[in-house]
């Protein structure tokens, strides 16, 4: 690391040229589901050897050279591909209604099972064999399926169909445990049962009820169990958002918008029943059995988007909330930047938080995904208008690309302490574009593999342009293994007490929330500036090449003596010094330090005598302030050291 300085003391200005960059990023890769209505990619996972990625297709649609079949409604995709996007075996779900998996997973057979939902009246199709004939019409059922992670061939299907017909009954969320056990949820308006376990409606209105069940890794079910609502007020509603399976326990989250029975606990709620809370809960794997419960909210909108567990068996949550709202986690608030803003969160086992961060824009701002790499660095995928910046825990990552951006996703690296390592972003090049960061996986090479929507015109590849009037799903190979560095700035008064007020602008940018610290550096020569009023200004350069940057920077106060000659008289020679210096004064000096361009001190000395000779020899050339305290005042002196 190498840090140039040329000082530019006593409000000099210079003309500064921007170098900060906004970390737009292409893929290396991208491939699309093309179709005539909106397609999406909704979820990724992976094994050792290669990748598995679900989403759907409305009428006719083509994948990466495969001709889809042309269905009303939408229609379920599971696609098998290499990290290089090839194709092993494809297999779809289709139907005359909305046939669609939401979740995926993989058994330690590296079988596949999938979640989801289907209202086809006609006949449910796998692969263009009919698996199930449907005898109530215009109703939700759940589905469960697992296929072979070989060649793509159904295994077995499971339906669970509501009560009524007209109603809905939805499966959204699935886990499987080390002895291939699958755990299911998902939530209905209406009772249901799943081979003799009965799962009732218990309140009056429309709404929705949570539940879980157990099953065999043959599909059988094994039990089963829901979360009711208090019966005060209107009908509540509540859905799963994720669920683990981890030893011999689940952690389950999901969102409701009135208190709930969940165990022996009510969980809490705040507002008038129109926003989401969240809670999260542990319990058994064996029959159910609660034994910790966790809820957190506010009294505006808030939700939680995907859970994820750690090297440690630490639970790592991200989501969304109100800015400016009243909402916090454990009582600690994360920082607001706009309209809506996206968190993520660390809990240890016993769902005590370890630590809070924010992210966000001057708009709206979510999380969507968290994937934790092998070793144990968190990736969170979200988000937000690119038109203005996007901020972490107060620190611009990526610039604004107004006006022609819209809606953009970003990748967020965080050690396993939340710390922020790098951010990327990928963006659409119309006002109206929209890139919708839905899951990812992380690779070792730190490459990413997400999935996702996108609407109008985007550059997923360099000089590459993909245009689609309505959703269009993408899956793409993401390169982050770029460095990016960070400046600090220490900022004090002659007395080393830090100046919190000071504003630091690095190539004429401020940071308006954290004042002293920029990251997303790029490798590169930096000009800044250090004011505050009632101090002189400080300007300098520093380049970054390989390492982060500690910049210690000294003000000195506007109103400090200049040492008036009825007062004081200071010489100091010769100047320019190369090899040593001379200090005198008329009264006798108490104190003398010496500053170098960037503000830092490279020299102190007490003193008690009219005299002071410095040794200079160790001084690199350039320009020096010198200070000294007399018993009269201060007297601020220039010189230049050169050889």
């Amino acid at each position: 690391m190498k840090i140039k300085s040329t000082i530019i003391m006593f409000l000099l200005a210079s003309t500064l040229s921007v170098a900060i960059k906004a970390q737009h990023t292409q893929a290396d890769w991208a491939k699309h589901i093309v179709g005539n209505e909106t397609t999406t990619f909704n979820k990724i996972i992976k094994n050792d050897q290669a990748m598995i990625a679900t989403g759907f297709w409305f009428l006719g649609a083509e994948f990466n050279g495969i001709t889809l079949p042309n269905h009303l409604g939408s229609n379920a995709l599971i696609v098998k591909m290499d990290f290089e996007g090839n194709v092993l075996w494809h297999s779809t779900m289709t139907g005359d209604g909305y046939d669609t998996f939401y979740d995926i997973v993989q058994d330690s057979d590296n079988n596949i099972i999938l979640a989801g939902w289907s209202s086809s009246n006609e006949s449910i199709e796998i692969n263009g064999v009919t698996v199930y004939q449907p005898d109530m019409e215009w109703t939700s059922r759940g589905v469960v399926a697992k296929f072979s992670g070989n060649d793509g061939s159904l295994l077995w299907f499971k339906v669970i169909n509501p009560d009524e017909e007209y109603h809905e009954l939805t499966v959204s969320k699935v886990a499987v445990d080390e002895e291939d056990n699958i755990y299911i949820s998902g939530y209905s308006n209406v009772g249901f049962e799943i081979e003799g376990i009965q799962f009732p409606y218990s309140q009056e209105g429309w709404g929705s009820l949570t539940f879980l069940a157990k099953l065999s890794s043959e599909g059988s079910v094994v039990w089963g169990t829901q979360f009711h609502f208090v019966p005060e007020g209107d009908a509540g509603w509540s859905m799963p958002r994720a669920i683990e399976a981890i030893n011999d326990t689940i952690v389950f989250a999901f969102q409701y918008s009135k208190p709930v029975h969940v165990g022996n606990d009510v969980l809490p709620y705040e507002g008038e029943g129109y926003y989401d809370w969240i809670g999260l809960v542990k319990m058994s794997v064996e029959d159910a059995s609660i034994s910790k419960t966790f809820a957190f909210g506010s009294t505006q909108d808030q939700n939680i988007a995907d859970i994820e567990t750690d090297r440690e068996g630490n639970i790592l949550i991200a989501g969304f909330f109100t800015s400016e709202s009243n909402f916090s986690i454990d009582g600690l608030s994360p920082m607001s930047y706009g309209v809506e803003d996206g968190y993520v969160a660390k809990l240890n086992s016993e769902f005590e938080l370890i630590w809070l961060r924010s992210m966000g824009s001057e708009f709206s701002s979510r999380c969507f995904n968290i994937s934790i790499s092998n070793d144990n660095r968190i990736f969170i995928g979200g988000g937000f208008d690119s038109y203005t910046p996007l901020y972490f825990e107060g620190h611009k990552l990526i610039n604004a690309e107004s006006p022609t951006n819209s809606l953009a996703m970003f990748q967020v690296v965080l050690d396993e302490n939340g710390d922020f390592e790098k951010a990327f972003a990928l963006h659409g090049q119309n006002i109206n574009s929209i890139v919708e960061y839905k899951d990812a996986i992380v690779l070792d090479n730190e490459m990413v593999i997400a999935v996702g929507p996108s609407v109008d015109t985007v550059q997923f590849i360099e000089n590459t342009l993909f245009y689609s009037d309505h959703w269009a799903g993408f899956l793409l190979k993401w390169n982050l293994s770029k460095e990016f560095y960070k400046i600090f700035f220490e900022v004090t008064d002659t007395e080393g007490n830090p100046l919190e007020n000071a504003l630091v602008t690095l190539d004429e940018a401020p940071n308006p929330y954290n004042k002293h610290s920029f990251y997303q550096i790029n490798q590169g020569v930096y000009n800044y500036q250090v004011s505050l009023e009632g101090y002189i200004t400080v300007s300098g350069e520093t380049e970054v090449i390989d390492e982060n940057v500690t910049i210690p920077v000294t003000l000195l106060s506007s109103t400090t003596s200049m040492g008036s000659p009825c007062q004081v008289s200071v010489k100091i020679f010769p100047n320019p010094a190369s090899s040593e210096m001379t200090i005198q004064s008329t009264v006798e000096m108490m104190q003398c330090q010496i500053f170098d361009a960037t503000g830092k001190r490279v020299f102190f000395h007490n003193v008690v005598s009219n005299s002071l000779n410095i040794n200079t020899e160790s001084f690199p050339d350039g320009f020096y302030v010198i200070l000294v305290n007399t018993i009269t005042g201060t007297t601020i002196r220039k010189i230049q050291i050169t050889r």
